[in-house]
């Protein structure tokens, strides 16, 4: 389905049925992705409404549009008027990743509509100035080899990364799909996401835990170990912040370990009373 926010048509998708009686959660796919992604994990019957929505720039959302729409703060702004458009005034989130960055910014900004939170492979940006530089750089170096070279060469180089090497584990035919679904984006939205919605130029959301009071749930793969110690950095002092391990997963949970993250999501969700 199509809803255009502010001049910007968004591509969403109802994984489940909307029932107007049950609670909502939305789901943020990650860079590359899109609303996809998150199909396999939510087979079953579960008494939730789930949403899933391709961000600016990613799959059949417009990505040519002006740079400035990509900034975190728009697109939060853009999510808060789709869901309103949608009559879901409160909701749950889960990001991945990209997602999982906006997912955090959006709690931010719009604390009052977030039951819970959860952050799959996420972080809260940076925390030095000469770190968010080196990573802007890299950002905008990785921009500047999408703009210049073939989607494919981009998704050689993309999918060749040791934070993926987990996913050469998975099925010829996961795989071909994950490509296909890399392959099928724009190179002018990924390089605009990089350029103004990278790690490098999110704003740091470290000091904003303390003020976020919706439960969080934070999942990791065991086999990545920098988005582990993330985790259990945003933890500390913070008794609203839980951590699930996936074992035997890399960075993206929800695909080497589909049924593991649907249990560890429907489990969280149903240990708070949510009312519609």
């Amino acid at each position: 389905m199509n809803t255009t926010i502010n001049g910007v048509k968004y591509y969403y998708e109802w994984i489940s049925p909307y029932e107007e009686n049950r609670p909502t959660l939305v789901c943020l796919h990650g860079f590359t992705g899109t609303s996809q992604t998150f199909v396999p994990v939510f087979q079953k019957e579960n008494g939730l409404n789930i949403l899933a929505i391709d961000l600016i720039g990613h799959g059949k959302t417009d990505c040519y549009v002006h740079p400035y729409r990509y900034q975190m703060d728009c697109l939060c702004q853009d999510i808060a008027l789709l869901t309103e458009g949608l009559g879901i005034v409160e909701f749950s989130l889960l990001g991945y990743s990209m997602g999982a960055r906006v997912a955090l910014g959006f709690t931010c900004l719009f604390p009052q509509k977030i039951h819970q939170l959860i952050l799959e492979s996420g972080s809260p940006g940076l925390k030095s100035m000469s770190e968010r530089m080196m990573r802007k750089c890299a950002d905008e170096h990785l921009a500047g080899f999408i703009m210049s070279h073939s989607i494919e060469a981009f998704v050689d180089k993309w999918e060749n990364l040791s934070l993926f090497d987990s996913q050469k584990r998975l099925s010829t035919k996961v795989q071909r799909t994950l490509r296909q679904e890399r392959l099928s984006q724009q190179a002018f939205g990924l390089a605009c996401s990089l350029w103004f919605m990278g790690t490098g130029v999110q704003p740091d959301f470290w000091q904003e835990l303390d003020k976020i009071k919706a439960p969080m749930l934070l999942i990791v793969g065991e086999l990545d170990a920098k988005f582990q110690h993330i985790a259990q950095s945003m933890q500390k002092n913070h008794p609203n912040i839980s951590i699930e391990i996936a074992k035997d997963a890399g960075h993206c949970i929800h695909l080497e370990k589909p049924e593991i993250v649907e249990k560890v999501v429907y489990t969280f969700l149903a240990s708070y009373k949510i009312n519609p």
